[in-house]
C-alpha cells in the first residue's frame, strides 16, 4: 500500500494511449515522406519566386525600416535618398536575411546603394541555393 504524503498531490492517475507493438508503423515513414515532400515543394516554389515579389518584399522591408511610406521607396531610390546611414542599411540586411532565410556576403552587400540592387542580389542567393 502507498501512503500519501503532504508533498504529494492528490491527482487521479491519468490514462495514456501509448501505441502497441502489433501496430503497424508503415504509416509514419509515409508521414515523413509527406512532411520532406511539402519542405522541397516550399523551397523549389520560393526558389523559382517572381523578381517582382522579391522586389516588393524588399521594398516592404525598407520602407519598414526607415519608418517611410511605401510610395518613396522605387526600385531605382538609393538607400541615401531614402535617408538611410549605415547602421540603417546593416539593419536593412538583417531583416532582409531574415526575410529571405539567407546570408548575404558582405562584398556584395557593401555594393548595394539601390532597393533594385538588392532585390536583385537576393533573387541570386535564392536561384543559387
Amino acid at each position: 500500500m502507498v501512503q500519501m504524503t503532504l508533498a504529494q498531490p492528490l491527482v487521479a492517475p491519468q490514462r495514456v494511449a501509448l501505441r502497441t507493438q502489433h501496430r503497424s508503423m508503415a504509416a509514419t515513414p509515409m508521414v515523413v515522406r509527406a512532411t520532406r515532400q511539402t519542405r522541397v515543394a516550399r523551397c523549389a516554389a520560393f526558389a523559382a519566386a517572381d523578381t517582382t515579389k522579391v522586389l516588393e518584399d524588399v521594398r516592404g522591408i525598407i520602407a519598414e525600416q526607415l519608418g517611410t511610406d511605401l510610395d518613396k521607396v522605387s526600385p531605382d531610390s538609393k538607400f541615401v535618398d531614402l535617408g538611410a546611414d549605415s547602421l540603417d542599411t546593416v539593419e536593412i540586411m538583417m531583416a532582409l536575411e531574415e526575410k529571405f532565410d539567407l546570408q548575404l556576403d558582405e562584398e556584395g552587400a557593401e555594393k548595394i546603394s539601390t532597393v533594385q540592387e538588392a532585390a536583385d542580389l537576393i533573387s541570386q542567393q535564392i536561384d543559387s541555393k
